[in-house]
């Protein structure tokens, strides 16, 4: 059916139903309603019934009172009606979950109950192309003669109206608003893309993390101890985020030593996708090598871009002829597939698959027809997508430990993605007595990705004249399909004899001043890398990895190079490696390991125990470890190993044990060992302290983004996504980690809160800036629950399914089987208030008493009477009235 209109059941009809526990006597009454009624509220019969406004018929001849009255039970003769208000609801189009908020629902009659009011404003920010639809209408336009009007932004509209095909369900029970409007009323988004007006700045906070631990060992008759504490803090004003790292060492013997490792303000620039760093921090290492700086810098934040549009990938480009089915594949599995019109298309979206590897691309015609065609998909670091822009301005002092005079500099790079094909990239340095530039290009071809740079520089050395040089840059990556090899990286570099980078042109400069030998600074002449997997599927994988470099004031070259196979074995893992490294001067070292891991068991939590054999100049060391995690959410880990060890005539052996507790405010590790001559004890904690609008709350460490949960008197819940966090007494947690610019869906259980307490929505959504510290607020209702039995007088039987109030009018459940109630948000003492009919005599009051609370899970069972009442409440209206005015 077009442009239906459907509601799910409902456990509660007062506006601020939709609770996560629904009431166990509303989810019975709707089941037997169901069976004998014929009742199909999800199906398409009970929508048509409510869009055509044809009423379903109930046979309720089960449903009668002692007096063989029916019961009326016409208010579900068209669906589940829901009474106007606001609705805090999940809002889900063509199946994907894009917001969470305040829906109003309006009376469209007193019969078919209220709908959702969506606006021409809302459904643009839902992503409805209206521009489309104008451009479909157009067509009407001719044909008919007439057009419609400009569109009141804020004006309840019917979808189904306004879009051919649409629809909108209503699901009560877990308070979710699915629309479905066709693909080609959409406007054309990335996959993932999350719209910058729902970044959140987050609330003012500051925060305290800190990593404290102890390490005592003793061998040889000497004993050490070692006292360690990081700190991380951070204080968060509107949308400027200020950071401080720093740490603290003392070890006997040494006395105290203190470390300012970084200090700077970050504030993003959603316009420019980048961020703003003022203080201590890194360049981008994406052309010139990443150096340390105190200064200012902004530089682009590809987290601002939708997931499937950031890294590389090539756009998809082809016709169709009809309504066409498209499908990608890579290395024989489908990684995309969607519909698009006739015409040509374009896909831009794919999410990057690592070094690539061809697309294979079809188009499957209405009438069957297949085109094949082949896109050519292999990158390497430099590599961006057709459109896409990436750089950095940079300016302030060199950091470094080693230098006495630390230069000033200003470093610009700019990246460019023109085609699928090509990539440019670039930029410059300038220092004290140093400058560089640098140009380079990126090729995506159906050979592999190459890139290829040069970069020239000119240093002033003091007292010794002007070094020029040049340096030559390339890489090479390639996923052969037939074969299954991935050369990861391969990559060589060249550089002249005067040529030096910024971190050794500062290096020689500082010498130079100081009296020093600059040639005490080793310049780099060629230097290769290699990373190489063949895949054999089943049969396992070999990897090789090798490096070489050279210098142009050194003899010798540094050489590493390293082959090994792994393979799978049902549940278990075996590895051999083998390698082999010599230094500059001619030193050779050898090393042979071999390794393999098993499961102890089938559970989730099943032991892992691992064996690893290695030699290396002469000595062979054997360990063996056990490792795993214990809880019902795994908060606890552990690790028992023991190692042996021989070599020019002697042997050694040692055994331990470590462990971890993630609490929920906190992590606690330790651990203990001991061998032949020597033994080690440690201790540590880590966490966070954070201050935020709702107060301080200690919670596990948190990451440089961050959530508070809100949640008033839901104390003992947990949080799904963060394993060991808890709601704290006055109903506080932190979510330790969030993805920034990301839809993040935090989900909270609430087994372990009181059964006195009820969540209107256990899941939230959250979209925090970098940096931020966002409040996720859950709805929850706190008052007491109970189930109610109460009979009218002489016993007899309260109708099944009649609508039962508490005193302000708002509904609290219906009644089940043998005059039960299941009621929520109860005082101490009170009255609720039953209707059956429409004439006093099928209308009671039950007066209750609570009793003392004796179990914190335990529901109360409460035996009362339904009497007449003088006075009771038009359940309808919600008001008090006297019996003698019904």
């Amino acid at each position: 059916m077009k442009g239906s209109l459907r509601y799910y059941p409902a456990a509660r009809t007062d506006e601020r139903s939709g609770a996560f526990r629904l009431r166990r006597v509303a989810i019975i009454a709707m089941f037997a309603f169901a069976v004998l009624g014929g009742v199909q509220p999800t199906s398409a019969q009970a929508a048509e019934a409510m869009e055509g406004d044809v009423p379903v018929e109930f046979d309720s001849m089960f449903l009668r009172v002692d007096s063989g009255a029916a019961v009326d039970v016409t208010r579900f003769a068209r669906g589940n009606p829901v009474k106007p208000g606001v609705y805090s609801v999940d809002l889900l189009v063509n199946g994907i979950r894009v917001a969470r908020q305040d829906v109003r629902f309006v009376e469209t009659s007193p019969q078919a109950g209220a709908r959702p009011c969506l606006t021409h404003r809302l459904l643009e920010t839902l992503g409805v192309d209206f521009a489309k639809l104008a451009a479909s209408n157009d067509a009407k336009v001719v044909a008919t003669g007439t057009a419609e009007a400009d569109p009141d932004p804020d004006e309840c509209i019917s979808l189904a109206a306004k879009i051919p095909a649409a629809t909108v369900d209503f699901d009560f029970t877990e308070q979710k608003l699915l629309l479905s409007v066709p693909q080609k009323f959409m406007r054309n988004t990335a996959r993932g893309y999350v719209p910058p007006d729902m970044w959140q700045d987050g609330v003012n906070a500051a925060f305290v993390s800190y990593n404290a631990n102890t390490y005592y060992s003793r061998g040889s008759g000497v004993q050490s101890t070692q006292n360690y504490l990081g700190l991380n803090a951070g204080v968060n004003l509107g949308s400027w985020h200020f950071r401080h790292q720093s740490s603290v060492t003392q070890q006997s013997g040494t006395g105290t030593n203190f470390d300012d490792i970084a200090t700077y303000l970050q504030h993003d620039l959603g316009a420019l996708k980048s961020q703003v760093i003022v203080g201590d921090g890194f360049t981008t290492g994406d052309v010139f090598d990443s150096v340390q700086f105190r200064g200012a810098q902004i530089a682009t934040d590809d987290r601002m871009l939708p997931e499937s549009l950031r890294g590389y990938a090539p756009v998809v480009r082809g016709i169709a002829e009809s309504n066409a089915r498209v499908t990608v594949r890579q290395n024989g599995q489908v990684i995309y597939e969607t519909t698009v019109s006739p015409g040509a298309f374009e896909i831009n979206d794919l999410y990057p698959t690592g070094y690539g590897g061809n697309l294979d691309v079809t188009v499957t015609e209405a009438d069957g027809r297949k085109k094949n065609f082949t896109v050519a998909y292999a990158s390497v670091a430099q590599s961006l997508r057709p459109g896409i822009t990436r750089f950095s301005v940079t300016a302030g002092q060199l950091r470094s430990s080693t230098l006495e005079t630390k230069p000033n500099f200003a470093q610009f790079t700019l990246q460019r993605g023109l085609t699928n094909l090509v990539t440019l990239y670039g930029g410059g340095v300038a220092s004290t007595g140093y400058v560089a530039a640098q140009m380079g290009t990126a090729l995506n071809t159906k050979f592999g990705a190459f890139s290829a740079d040069v970069t020239g520089a000119q240093t002033q050395v003091p007292n010794q004249g002007t070094s020029r040089g040049t340096s030559l840059r390339v890489g090479y990556s390639k996923f052969i399909d037939p074969t299954n090899t991935n050369i990861a990286i391969a990559a060589y570099r060249y550089s002249t004899a005067g040529y030096m980078d910024l971190s050794d042109a500062a290096s020689v400069r500082d010498l130079a001043l100081r009296g020093g030998d600059p040639a005490s600074v080793y310049r780099e002449r060629n230097r290769f890398q290699l990373t190489l997997n063949q895949s054999f599927k089943k049969y396992g994988t070999v990897f090789l990895n090798a490096s070489a470099q050279q210098y142009w004031n050194r003899n010798g070259s540094d050489v590493f190079y390293q082959a090994g196979y792994t393979k799978a074995f049902k549940s278990g893992t075996y590895s051999i490696t083998a390698g082999r490294t010599r230094s500059s001067n001619g030193v050779m070292s050898d090393q042979i390991m071999l390794g393999a891991t098993l499961p102890l068991g089938r559970g989730q939590q099943a032991p892992l125990m691992a064996t690893n054999l290695s030699s290396s100049g002469g000595n062979a060391n054997m360990q063996t470890s056990v490792s795993g995690a214990l809880g019902e959410r795994s908060q606890y880990s552990y690790n028992a190993y023991g190692t042996y060890s021989t070599g020019h005539g002697s042997s050694t052996g040692n055994a331990g044990v470590s462990g971890a507790y993630r609490a929920p405010y906190a992590q606690l590790t330790g651990s203990a060992s001991a061998g032949t001559g020597s033994n080690q004890a440690s201790a540590g904690v880590s966490g966070s302290i954070v201050a935020h609008p709702g107060g301080v709350t200690f919670s596990q460490t948190v990451s440089d983004t961050f959530g508070v949960i809100e949640a008033p008197g839901a104390a003992g819940a947990s949080v799904s996504s963060a394993p060991g966090v808890k709601l704290d007494r006055r109903g506080y947690a932190v979510v330790p980690y969030l993805t920034p610019y990301g839809m993040n869906t935090v989900d909270i259980d609430p087994k372990g809160t009181s059964t006195d307490v009820e969540f209107e929505s256990t899941s939230e959504q959250a979209v925090p800036r970098f940096g931020s510290v966002v409040m996720i607020r859950y709805k929850t209702v706190t008052g007491r629950a109970a189930l109610i039995r109460a009979p009218l007088l002489g016993d007899k039987a309260l109708p099944f399914g009649a609508d039962v109030v508490d005193a302000n009018g708002l509904g609290v459940g219906v009644v089940a089987q043998d005059s039960r109630i299941f009621a929520r948000r109860l005082e101490d003492s009170g009255a609720l208030f039953v209707k059956w009919g429409v004439s006093d005599a099928e209308r009671c009051k039950i007066d209750y008493v609570l009793p003392k609370k004796a179990a914190k899970d335990a529901y109360l069972s409460v035996e009362a009477h339904c009497v007449p009442a003088n006075e009771t409440v038009d359940i309808d209206s919600g008001a008090l009235v006297g019996a003698n005015e019904h």
